[in-house]
């Protein structure tokens, strides 16, 4: 009730301003970007380029997208992309045993390697790393909002090259909002508020955001606020017990707040400075966790992070074509609290933090340079960050042979460090482009004198080279070619080279491993791009890829030694035990007509096994088969228009969940189609509705990065399905 007032009250405080502007302002130029079939990317090479002129495979989602199709989260966010999932499970975990579904949204998988391996950045600024020790488990995915987004980049394949540790399997680059993305080049203020609403979680979106200009001053606020209630799904079995397969009880919202400030300084000299603060709570009622022995199971989960950070452009360095210096801080922090009530076993809490404080500073240079018929347009840079690390078990009534507080692993001082180099080199008259980079990249692990951690410590550090090539070539204005060979790598983290727990009366113990190695990645991955082809009266654009990579030393927490006794505890130490290989194809097409019609199809399959003691079998990370294909429309005048996507995921075969623990039994899913419609109409210039239903036809389904590991004879299969047919709506006033 409470969420259903403050939406109806904003949308019709928003909406009553409607007829008012729309007297005076006719929809003559559309809100509606028009569609593009050459979006820019940074990620990808570093500086401004057209996606199509880029030797790597690469997404754009622009803030238009992101409002047009109504995400709301990461999970969201990759519904429509073939070969990029994100796992969520839900809540079920316990106080002292299970963590399934604590971590939220865990983070992107890409091409079947997710968690640290996939880079992720705001603004340049790496998100905190994932973690997890017994019932704790930290995600990736709650530390920004997608409102403040200005695009999002996904990259598929290794990103070392340029961005140094963490960029095994790929990366993502978040860019928020700057003053230019809501004034344009004309306008010295404007303004901008919406509101939306979701049914599969109850949630209420509000957000606000100004911007001005006022001289060589420009600057922009940005809040939105969230409050949502548990992700429904299609299970129907209610209740208390591990049996209920309806979602638990839960409350979460959140609050994100962007502020910058941009100075012109002086000619081609620009300034900026940016807060950006993000918090979120969680509140769950666990009601699969009571039994005959548990009364009660409640949760609180609380996430921040905080950033500031500072800027310099400029254009007028001399013997360089552009320059830009940047300094930061960031301060993240997450803490989950569980109380169990329990009969006739002592009442018991959790109390688990995991923090991460980082500074640090990034340069880059720009310099084109042309040497007959050859042009050479060369980036080069360096960056420096330091992480303080650490985490904190408490609670009370502490396992058996433990006390608390303790910390899992030292607090730890993780310094990055790297210097690049990349040259776009340019022949034939801009037909054919090759591209090596290279980055050099030492890291550091320094341990302090934590009185919470009791074990063994080392300290570590070492370096890493790590090459790229790619080579884009038009045999005409719409035919090209493309190839890319790039390594990558990922750093240890703190709490694999020095996690130490144990109980001796149990017979276990774990142990630190300063000669952990990084974890490190080859993949090469060629394809055809078709561009600006004609087709049926209008245009279009192809691309079509087929990859190889090789993964080495993936790290792995393994018994090295010991027969589990109090005399001879088995040892437990992270290792590197396992190496990995994946193949596959991509596809993506898209299409636009001068009538207003436009038509999109991608898909992507892989395959991949994993060798551990040499033993080999698949690796069941990697998504099964996924097509999508959506035909829009936007009318001439712009005043309103809309989509209709299918999406067709594969089951998964039995015979590539060898790698799962539940094998021989696994849980494989089934082949699914989901139909989901969107619509947006240009009220006025100023006003804009959108409205999504979706799983129309109200399918029962379950993405395999949520159900991977379950085994046919589970009885809560449905507890981890998707919601059923779903409505989303928005209103969005800009003045």
């Amino acid at each position: 009730m409470r969420t259903s007032l403050l939406l109806t009250t904003a949308l019709v405080s928003l909406a009553s301003a409607a007829p008012a502007l729309a007297q005076t302002r006719p929809v003559s130029n559309p809100v509606e970007d028009p569609v593009t079939l050459d979006p820019i990317t940074v990620l990808a090479t570093r500086t401004a380029t057209r996606v199509d002129e880029t030797p790597a495979t690469v997404t754009v989602i622009t803030a238009r997208e992101i409002e047009q199709n109504l995400y709301t989260d990461i999970k969201d966010l990759v519904r429509f992309e073939p070969g990029v999932s994100v796992r969520t499970q839900p809540a079920r975990f316990g106080a002292a045993l299970g963590s399934t579904g604590r971590d939220g949204n865990a983070g992107f998988t890409i091409r079947g390697l997710g968690g640290d391996r996939v880079l992720i950045v705001v603004d340049g600024v790496r998100t905190p790393d994932g973690y997890a020790f017994g019932p704790q488990s930290v995600g990736r995915g709650g530390y920004s909002d997608l409102d403040l987004m200005k695009s999002v980049e996904i990259l598929r394949g290794p990103a070392s090259a340029l961005y140094g540790s963490d960029g095994v399997a790929g990366a993502v680059s978040f860019t928020t909002k700057a003053p230019v993305d809501m004034l344009g080049a004309s306008r010295n203020w404007t303004a901008r508020a919406r509101v939306a609403y979701g049914s599969a979680d109850e949630s209420v979106a509000t957000g606000l955001s100004f911007a001005g200009r006022d001289g060589d001053l420009s600057g922009l606020v940005a809040w939105t606020h969230r409050d949502a209630s548990e992700t429904d799904n299609q299970g129907t079995v209610g209740g208390e017990g591990a049996t209920r397969t309806e979602p638990n009880p839960q409350d979460f919202s959140s609050d994100a707040l962007l502020a910058k400030l941009v100075w012109d300084v002086a000619p081609d000299h620009r300034l900026g400075l940016t807060w950006e603060s993000y918090n979120s709570d969680v509140d769950a009622n666990v009601l699969s966790g009571r039994s005959a022995s548990v009364l009660d199971l409640r949760a609180e989960d609380e996430t921040t992070r905080q950033r500031i950070g500072l800027d310099w452009r400029t254009q007028a360095l001399p013997g360089l074509d552009e320059a830009s210096l940047a300094v930061y801080r960031q301060e993240s922090e997450t803490r989950q609290f569980t109380f169990e009530d329990r009969e006739p076993a002592a009442d018991r809490t959790r109390d688990n933090t995991f923090d991460n404080d980082v500074m640090g500073l990034a340069a880059q240079g720009r310099r084109s340079l042309t040497s007959g018929s050859v042009e050479h347009r060369l980036i080069f840079g360096g960056d420096w960050s330091e992480t303080t690390q650490s985490g904190v078990r408490d609670g009370t009534v502490p396992p058996f042979g433990e006390t608390f507080p303790s910390s899992p692993f030292p607090e730890t001082d993780y310094t990055l460090s790297g210097l690049f180099i990349q040259d776009e080199i340019v022949l034939a008259g801009g037909s054919l482009r090759i591209t090596p980079a290279l980055r050099y990249d030492a890291y550091e692990l320094t341990t302090a004198d934590d009185p919470l951690f009791t074990g063994a410590k080392a300290d570590q550090e070492d370096s890493r080279l790590s090459p790229k090539l790619g080579v884009v070539w038009w045999a005409n204005d719409n035919f090209g070619l493309f190839a890319s060979y790039a390594e990558g790598f990922k750093a240890p983290t703190p709490s694999q080279v020095n996690s130490a727990f144990g109980n001796l009366v149990f017979g276990y113990i774990s142990a630190p491993n300063p000669d952990l190695t990084p974890e490190t990645s080859r993949s090469l991955e060629a394809g055809l791009r078709l561009r600006e082809v004609p087709v049926w009266g209008g245009r279009m654009a192809l691309q079509a890829v087929a990859f190889q990579a090789d993964y080495e030393d993936f790290i792995s927490q393994e018994v090295v030694s010991g027969a589990f006794t109090p005399t001879d505890p088995a040892v437990f130490q992270y290792v590197n035990f396992t190496d990995v290989e994946v193949k596959g194809l991509e596809f993506r097409s898209d299409a636009s007509w001068d009538n207003g019609l436009s038509a999109r199809v991608s898909a992507a399959w892989a395959e991949g096994d994993q060798t551990t003691a040499g033993t080999t079998t698949a690796l069941p990370s990697i998504d099964p088969l996924k097509i999508v294909a959506g035909m829009g429309w936007d009318a001439p005048s712009g005043a309103f228009g809309g989509q209709a996507i299918v999406t067709w995921s594969d089951a998964k075969d039995a015979a590539d969940t060898t790698g799962l623990a539940c094998s021989p039994n696994c849980y494989v899913g089934d082949d699914f189609t989901l139909f989901d419609l969107t619509g947006y109409w240009n009220v006025t210039e100023t006003v804009t509705a959108r409205v999504g239903v979706f799983n129309v036809f109200d399918e029962t389904y379950g993405w395999w990065s949520d159900v991977s590991g379950l085994s046919t004879t589970s009885t809560v299969l449905d507890a981890y399905t998707q919601p059923g047919r779903n409505v989303s709506v928005s209103l969005t006033l800009r003045l």
